[in-house]
């Protein structure tokens, strides 16, 4: 149905507490004599084959290949969010990767708790993530150069307990811009230099209607450079 060539089959966060209190799951289990583990092997596999036997290439979130250690083709993406330095082990099995870490590249944390009344309480991958901090991460940490080969980009994830169609523009852009760099340029990214164009880039889409936030105060815009010589 979907032109892309790669098909994510997730994975990621699954509530084994839900399968371990279902009578018929466990009934299920017991009377195969499978563990829950080889069930969801025997899942993803069929599922995956299906995709394969299409032309597609199976997607999965790392927790597939670090908690669960599925038998996956060789061939699958992996999507590693809960920590970049997750990296690493997944590359050294074999399989490619999409940078996705929360720690750099959720656009949608900061914004406080939204589960009701919790006063004190703040989203789970706070803090706010700033394009200046994107700019520090380095795609290829801890990895040798042969294995430079396997990381096949990343990506901006933005979720939607606190966004809707009336704010993701402006949660979104220009900060995923910076992301957007990061990965065609590689390591070593500026913050200094890269400020000017990224203003160019946040006017230009002001002017195309998207509500792109503004990173500094005008004053500062257009003069670069001289805005913390007066601050």
């Amino acid at each position: 149905m979907f032109p892309s060539n790669i098909i994510s089959t997730g994975g990621d966060e699954v509530n084994l507490v839900c399968y371990e209190d279902d009578y018929e799951t466990q009934y299920d289990l017991n009377s195969t004599g499978r563990t829950l583990n080889s069930a969801l092997n025997d899942f993803v596999m069929g599922t995956h084959g299906a995709l394969i036997a299409k032309g597609k290439t199976p997607a999965v979130w790392e927790e597939m290949v670090l908690d669960f250690n599925l038998t996956l083709s060789n061939e699958t993406i992996v999507y590693v969010w809960i920590s970049s330095d997750d990296v690493s082990a997944v590359v050294d099995k074999g399989f490619r990767v999409v940078h996705a870490t929360s720690s750099y590249f959720y656009l949608d944390c900061g914004a406080g708790e939204w589960i009701g009344d919790d006063p004190n309480g703040n989203s789970w991958c706070d803090p706010f993530k700033t394009w200046q901090y994107t700019y520090t991460f380095d795609p290829y940490a801890n990895l040798t150069s042969d294995q430079y080969h396997l990381i096949m980009g990343g990506q901006a994830n933005i979720w939607t307990e606190q966004t809707d169609s009336s704010n993701i523009q402006s949660i979104v852009w220009p900060r995923a811009a910076s992301s957007a760099e990061v990965f065609w340029t590689g390591p070593g990214g500026n913050g200094t230099t890269a400020l000017p164009r990224l203003h160019a880039l946040t006017f230009r889409m002001v002017q195309r209607g998207l509500k792109a936030i503004p990173l500094q105060p005008y004053w500062c815009a257009i003069r670069p450079y001289e805005c913390d010589l007066y601050w």
